[in-house]
């Protein structure tokens, strides 16, 4: 592996950020939970945000997916060689970080996307991809971050509205509490056989 996250800034122009928002804001919203099987749980503890989930099929999201599924090949051919089926991600979360949520500021304490080790299913998640959808002024907190790796990604760059950041699901990261605003992201995650 040659890098522990790749980015693409302001990939997504902001035009299509802000359609991906006013489209899913339409829906009804889930508090997120956490879990990496098919237990999830509500914990604000450790997790306090909204959910609502874009499937691969709908036509209203499939250039999203397209993007996406472009560049996590080319991520992964590049820094990566990580093992993974290329048939894209099923599904998107989109999420909402608001300021003075229910139990107050929303955010995500550093957590993996996969567990090392499952043997509940022949796959698990292997590469998690991340798209900035806000405008990086319209909110303060919500940073993403990543402990132990070797440099954090540029906090700036990843801010960007349209930036895409990848990296192993492996990788220890969260969300700092947003104190100020709303932060809009998608988050997704490309499976593959278990770690070995």
């Amino acid at each position: 592996m040659r890098s522990e996250w790749a980015y693409y800034e302001a990939k997504i122009p902001a035009a299509e950020c802000q359609a991906i928002i006013d489209k899913v804001l339409v829906k009804e919203l889930e508090t997120g939970t956490i879990g990496h099987t098919t237990t999830t749980t509500v914990n604000r503890e450790i997790r306090d945000s909204e959910i609502a989930w874009l499937d691969r099929v709908d036509p209203e999201f499939q250039d999203i997916f397209r993007v996406l599924d472009y560049c996590v090949d080319e991520a992964n051919d590049e820094f990566f060689g990580i093992d993974y089926n290329r048939q894209g991600a099923r599904s998107l979360q989109f999420t909402v970080y608001r300021a003075g949520g229910r139990e107050g500021n929303h955010f995500y304490d550093v957590h993996q996307d996969t567990p090392l080790f499952s043997g509940e299913r022949p796959t698990q998640r292997k590469l998690s991809v991340s798209v900035q959808l806000s405008e990086p002024d319209a909110y303060e907190g919500g940073d993403l971050f990543m402990e132990k790796v070797n440099a954090p990604p540029p906090r700036d760059a990843i801010r960007k509205r349209g930036s895409i950041i990848i990296f192993p699901s492996l990788i220890l990261h969260g969300v700092t509490p947003v104190t100020r605003g709303t932060r809009y992201s998608l988050v997704g995650w490309y499976v593959g056989p278990n770690w070995k």
